[in-house]
């Protein structure tokens, strides 16, 4: 949904004005501060022992929706802003409401909420981003396009949405309208490592693998200038290694995604196909099994572990995960592969 974790919280920062006289060591007073510095798990229990009839209770309710949005907790971030709408009805609300049933996959309620926002606001520019991202998961190209123009002419400096503009020229093949997209948003915000992963994407689509390798290095010292490293885009950077025959630099960068994020399934499950393709059999298995541990049971996951462990020589153990991919397969079935797959995609 619109915005970065920092907008986002930028965004309902401009709240504050409705904090009224509490005593300053009151548990919102001193919430109010540690969400300010981003100390959102500390913030969020304090936010939760606001009481209904305390003044700052409907602000408290917002705080904790946006904590829940931003950490990955759509479904009661969705309950936090409709009870805040219920008390304060905004265009910025209803805007955060439609990316929590956004993120649901809720898309005709979160549909009418960016609408709500518009009618409360029609120049508030994120509702219409919201729009766009909106469209592009239904594949209404040309209203999402619509939607996404009319964000950017109320504020051509949202490097989101010149992104999420990039996200849907390029879910419909539209690779160099795509570049153009991503380059605009990261000219307005270098530090955005997701516009790096998916400008190296596109621009090796579009046969410019020179230049890709050197916006995955960009994106890679733009991740490591932030307080936690991003490891995608070195997950990424890794297989556009391996595709071209690299393996022992593909393998670094792999390692080096579980070195900056160690309870990341993804990076472990990287990790151990790289692994497992240079023949570190014994290595791949523990990096499979961690990811398997992490993340819980996958198909993908299962499957190599049965390779791994049928190369390994140990029958007991293949034959288990053998089982285990052929179960997974039924209940979610893997996905073919093909550039429209999570796997091969870049991330949104």
């Amino acid at each position: 949904m619109p915005g970065t974790r920092g907008t986002i919280l930028a965004l309902v920062a401009l709240f504050a004005s409705l904090v009224c006289g509490s005593v300053w060591a009151s548990d919102f007073a001193i919430a109010e501060q540690l969400f300010q510095k981003g100390e959102l798990a500390r913030a969020e229990a304090l936010y939760s022992r606001v009481a209904a009839d305390d003044p700052n209770y409907s602000l408290a309710l917002l705080r904790l929706g946006t904590i829940y949005y931003v950490t990955g907790r759509p479904a009661p971030a969705e309950q936090k802003f409709k009870a805040y709408l219920k008390l304060h009805p905004s265009a910025e609300a209803y805007c955060l409401l439609a990316g929590a049933q956004f993120n649901l996959q809720e898309f005709a309620e979160a549909y009418e909420s960016a609408k709500q926002s518009i009618a409360l606001d029609p120049a508030y520019a994120k509702a219409y981003t919201a729009l766009g991202m909106i469209y592009t998961a239904n594949g209404n190209w040309p209203e999402a396009k619509a939607a996404y123009q009319e964000a950017l002419r109320l504020n051509p400096q949202d490097a989101d949405t010149w992104y999420m503009m990039g996200r849907s020229e390029f879910l419909r093949d539209e690779f160099a309208a795509a570049k153009e997209a991503f380059q605009a948003s990261l000219r307005l915000d270098p530090g955005q490592v997701r516009a790096y992963e998916n400008l190296s994407f596109t621009l090796d689509l579009l046969n410019e693998p020179a230049q890709a390798e050197e916006t995955y290095k960009n994106g890679i010292r733009a991740s490591e200038r932030r307080k936690s490293a991003d490891p995608h885009i070195y997950i990424a950077y890794g297989k556009f290694l391996a595709k071209r025959g690299r393996a022992a630099e593909s393998l670094e960068e792999m390692r080096a995604a579980v070195r900056v994020a160690p309870r990341d399934p993804e990076a472990h499950y990287e990790l151990a196909n790289q692994l497992f393709s240079t023949k570190h059999l014994e290595e791949a298995r523990k990096e499979g099994e961690a990811a398997m541990l992490l993340g819980g049971p996958e198909y993908r996951v299962a499957y190599l572990l049965a390779r791994t462990c049928t190369a390994l020589g140990d029958s007991p153990a293949a034959s288990k995960y053998a089982q285990e991919a052929a179960r997974l397969a039924e209940t979610h079935p893997p996905s073919n592969g093909t550039r429209d797959s999570a796997s091969s995609l870049p991330r949104q």
